[in-house]
C-alpha cells in the first residue's frame, strides 16, 4: 500500500478527489476501488468502475501519468493494475 504524506502527490490527490466528487454526485457512495492500469506503451489509465469514468492520464503529460504509474511499476508483459479505495 502506498501512502502519500501531507503536501505531496498533488496531482494524484486532486484527480482522485474529482472521482470521489463524481461518485457523491451520482449517489454511488464508496463503491469498488478505483483502478489504474498501463494498457499499453506510454498509456496510463485511471478508471472508476462505479461510475464508468475513465481518465487517460497521459493526456496530462508524462510527469503526471508517472505519478500514478509509479504505484504499479513498469509494464513487463501483460498490462498491470492497482486499485484505491475511496474514503
Amino acid at each position: 500500500m502506498a501512502v502519500l504524506e501531507p503536501g505531496e502527490g498533488g496531482f494524484v490527490r486532486s484527480t482522485l478527489r474529482s472521482l470521489v466528487r463524481e461518485r457523491r454526485r451520482q449517489g454511488v457512495g464508496d463503491g469498488p476501488p478505483f483502478e489504474v492500469s498501463i494498457p499499453g506503451p506510454g498509456q496510463v489509465l485511471l478508471a472508476d468502475p462505479a461510475t464508468g469514468r475513465r481518465v487517460p492520464l497521459e493526456a496530462f503529460g508524462p510527469t503526471n501519468a508517472a505519478a500514478f504509474a509509479r504505484f504499479i511499476g513498469e509494464p513487463e508483459g501483460p498490462p498491470k493494475e492497482a486499485s484505491w479505495k475511496a474514503r
